[in-house]
């Protein structure tokens, strides 16, 4: 934090965002859930598949294993955390940094750290809702089979 944001800002900081925790459902026609979980499946088995395993002269389980892991753990980071910046304090057009604030630098961490979990939460959000249609029709009573 510079002097001119600690002078300006320390007793009237502008708004800033906050990190939201919790799950999506999507709202979709279940066909279109199917059809777009399996892509995303389609998709990470792509990307496991050319990070971990694609390299035959120099592949090792561990690695594999290591770079799978993270893969999946990135994924559940993107589907559970929700950055969300307050935008109307993200600095002159959100690049360039506001000298006498220090709220829009946490504004701008914000922003980025929701631009880099996007393709994670593109990712995550179809596949957990495609494991819920699944479970629900595979644990489905004999009942439910009349409606």
């Amino acid at each position: 934090m510079s002097l001119f944001e600690w002078f300006f800002e320390k007793n009237n900081p502008g708004p800033t965002g906050n990190f939201d925790r919790g799950h999506y459902h999507l709202a979709w026609p279940r066909i279109w859930i199917i059809i777009v979980g399996f892509c995303a499946l389609f998709v990470l088995g792509v990307v496991i598949y050319v990070l971990a395993f694609n390299r035959f002269h120099y592949y090792n389980a561990v690695n594999g294993t290591l770079i799978s892991l993270s893969i999946v753990a990135y994924l559940a980071l993107a589907y559970y955390i929700y950055p969300k910046p307050a935008l109307n304090n993200v600095g002159f057009f959100g690049f360039i940094d506001n000298p006498s604030s220090y709220t829009d630098d946490i504004n701008r961490m914000l922003l980025w750290s929701q631009l880099l979990l996007l393709p994670g939460k593109i990712l995550a959000i179809p596949i957990v809702n495609l494991w819920f249609i699944m479970r629900a029709v595979i644990y489905r009573k004999p009942a439910d089979l009349n409606e």
